[in-house]
């Protein structure tokens, strides 16, 4: 369950580090694995474009509490995003830790990027 003001982990290599979720999208209260939030970044890797206070799409690949996926409850480690341009493609070329499957079926254009598989 991400919520308004929720802190996040980027799991590209995009440079961003931690986001701050501004807004969820589909008029929803809390966002699962899936849904595209708005974020600004809090802390960021130097040597990336990235700035601080920048305001970025994203999309969730994981959350905390628990989630049900194929007949059975799933819980991550950590809250955290991909980040994506205007057009809907993803900004870093590498996905750090787990993601799962669904994601591919949801968001089309993230496919090529997911090399691990739940």
């Amino acid at each position: 369950m991400i919520l308004i003001s929720t802190i996040l982990n980027v799991s590209d290599n995009s440079g961003g580090r931690l986001a701050k979720c501004i807004h969820i999208y589909k008029k929803k209260k809390c966002g699962t694995i899936g849904d595209m939030i708005l974020v600004s970044i809090k802390t960021y890797n130097t040597k990336k474009k990235i700035k601080k206070g920048e305001m970025y799409l994203s999309l969730i690949i994981r959350v905390k509490n628990f989630f049900f996926y194929n007949n059975s409850y799933i819980k991550f480690e950590d809250n955290a995003i991909i980040l994506l341009n205007k057009k809907i493609l993803p900004i870093g070329t590498r996905l750090f830790g787990v993601s799962l499957r669904n994601i591919r079926l949801i968001n089309r254009k993230v496919y090529l990027m997911l090399p691990y598989i739940l």
